[in-house]
């Protein structure tokens, strides 16, 4: 035994145990991709209009709501989720100092009507995603990786190994390193989630529900929020304000209440409470499962090289 395989067996009592940790890691990452794969392949299509209630999997366009819009903070895009990141870096490595997923609600739409859609909880995957980094001075100062619609397996194949490389190269470019996912309105539209058609008895009660949502996008908008309801330009949303601004957003809630009373239901799509997944992808759905086999392929065969290299290390130990 000579070489790297020598250290490898001769690896500090320190090494084994990160080699075991990271070989469970990559284990359940395999088992994770392969049963959301699964889930993809088991769960029939529905159309909105005639979906059962309860787990079901629709897939349409996304559509942004009316009132405020949602913006992405990072490349100012109107959209209808977002997802960012900021990294500094901290020696060799980096360490988060700023994130936001958005909960805002949106509108997934097939041919047979419109379903709304409460992001929140959701695994969410999108073609859209952009990363880069700089000196701190702000977006496009240096592009690193810019994920565009799949073009075919072969071209994301070369978008993805290009990607890391760009990522490697630019790694010493930037003290700062950004990325930012969205789903744009008029994307295709996966979901998996749980699913339920209101009544309009039922919609008078979900009207605090909407309200709710609407407050909740708001306030991760601070900005936004006081250019819009601080009336004596004070800096804050004092208590009349807020109650102004709830106000709004409660008629903005009723207008899509009345709109959801016009269709007779109002479709819902959102977290399921039993905790099966929930996904949403603007990937189309054999896109997304073939992302996820992937990611169960090379996690088993990560699993199966430092699973050898843990045993390897072992048969030194032994009396």
């Amino acid at each position: 035994m000579t070489g790297w395989l020598e250290r490898i067996a001769h690896a500090s009592d320190t090494a084994l145990a990160l080699t075991v940790l990271g070989a469970l890691f990559v284990l359940y990452l395999g088992f994770s991709g392969l049963v959301r794969a699964r889930r993809i392949e088991d769960v029939p299509t529905a159309r909105v209009r005639s979906a059962p209630q309860g787990y079901v999997e629709l897939i349409g366009t996304a559509q942004t709501l009316g009132g405020e819009p949602i913006i992405a903070p990072l490349s100012k895009t109107a959209c209808c989720w977002f997802d960012y990141r900021i990294q500094r870096r901290s020696g060799k490595s980096w360490r988060s100092v700023q994130a936001e997923t958005s909960d805002g609600i949106f509108v997934l739409r097939d041919d047979s009507g419109d379903c709304v859609v409460d992001p929140e909880g959701a695994e969410v995957t999108s073609r859209h995603r952009t990363s880069w980094s700089d000196d701190g001075s702000g977006w496009g100062s240096h592009g690193v990786h810019a994920r565009l619609p799949s073009l075919g397996r072969g071209a994301d194949r070369v978008v993805q190994v290009g990607g890391k490389l760009l990522e490697m190269l630019g790694s010493g470019v930037g003290e700062y390193r950004y990325t930012e996912s969205v789903i744009l309105e008029g994307d295709p539209l996966y979901a998996i989630g749980q699913f339920h058609s209101m009544s309009s008895a039922e919609q008078t009660a979900s009207l605090n529900d909407l309200t709710g949502a609407i407050l909740r996008e708001w306030k991760q908008r601070p900005d936004t929020l006081r250019e819009r309801f601080d009336a004596n330009r004070d800096g804050t949303v004092d208590v009349d304000e807020w109650q102004h601004a709830r106000a709004v957003a409660r008629r903005e809630a009723a207008a899509e209440h009345a709109e959801g009373l016009r269709r007779d239901q109002l479709h819902t799509l959102r977290r399921p409470a039993d905790g099966r997944h929930f996904l949403l992808s603007n990937l189309e759905e054999f896109g997304l499962l073939r992302r996820y086999r992937w990611r169960a392929r090379i996690a088993f065969a990560a699993f199966a090289l430092l699973g050898g290299a843990v045993a390897l290390m072992l048969s030194t130990r032994v009396v």
